[in-house]
């Protein structure tokens, strides 16, 4: 790597440090942008991932998300903290780093920080940068079903505290959609036997999209075991994730 490049690269990382941290010291849910889309309209994605790292399959499913339902912009949404998860094997900045190099070229999608892991905690944090926008989480189906949380595993974790799980999701639901996309076999069937046992009121605020299964199965797992066997991830991560991965040594 080029010294200047290796400069850039530096300061870079150093500023994604001191967001890091300030997100650290959050109490109250807050999210901190560091790309911010072109100017749009009310209908707003949020896609909230590790991205450890940011993959192809990712990048398709904001695509998907903007152009099938007519989404003005999509925020990308690295979290400080994960619901079930606590130890990654590549540093937060670095993972942000590679999702800014994914989405250099990308207009409509921006790039923010979370402080909180939760849905319906995030909704106060999107709430100042966001205002009156119609929200929608995208979400693959393993993510819904645990958004759903059927064995009442999350309810007492939230920042808010809730009468039940029932209370919120319904607090959730009613200031957001979902927008929940196939994977691994799973389908609209599948989504629709989730919610048969919730309330009705829940149904009305899903939305299906119907996602490539080779594309699905295109995990940051399976880039992360191939960079540890040594094995290239052409076609599973952008081209400068790529290079992004092997100048760092990540994932060894």
């Amino acid at each position: 790597m080029r010294k200047d490049l290796t400069a850039d690269l530096d300061s870079s990382l150093a500023r994604l440090r001191e967001i890091v941290a300030r997100e650290a010291r959050q109490s109250e849910p807050h999210i901190e942008l560091i790309k911010r889309a072109e100017p749009g309209g009310p209908r707003v994605g949020v896609f909230a991932s590790s991205f450890n790292p940011v993959t192809v399959a990712h990048l398709e499913l904001m695509r998907r998300a903007l152009a099938e339902f007519s989404l003005d912009e999509v925020l990308a949404l690295a979290g400080r903290a994960n619901a079930d998860k606590q130890q990654y094997e590549c540093a937060l900045e670095d993972r942000l780093e590679m999702l800014a190099l994914a989405l250099s070229d990308e207009a409509r999608i921006s790039i923010g920080l979370s402080s909180h892991a939760f849905y319906v905690d995030m909704l106060d944090a999107l709430a100042p940068l966001y205002g009156q926008s119609e929200l929608h989480f995208i979400v693959g189906f393993d993510t819904f079903e645990r958004v759903l949380d059927p064995d009442d595993r999350y309810t007492a974790r939230y920042h808010h505290r809730f009468s039940s799980r029932l209370a919120a999701l319904r607090q959730l639901f009613s200031h957001s959609r979902f927008i929940v996309a196939g994977r691994a076999g799973a389908g609209l069937d599948d989504v629709h036997a989730l919610l048969a046992a919730e309330p009705a009121e829940l149904s009305e605020r899903i939305l299906y999209l119907d996602f490539p299964s080779d594309l699905g199965e295109r995990s940051a797992t399976e880039v992360r075991a191939a960079c540890r066997a040594g094995l290239p991830v052409t076609g599973l991560v952008p081209p400068a994730v790529e290079s992004y991965i092997a100048a760092r040594g990540l994932y060894r």
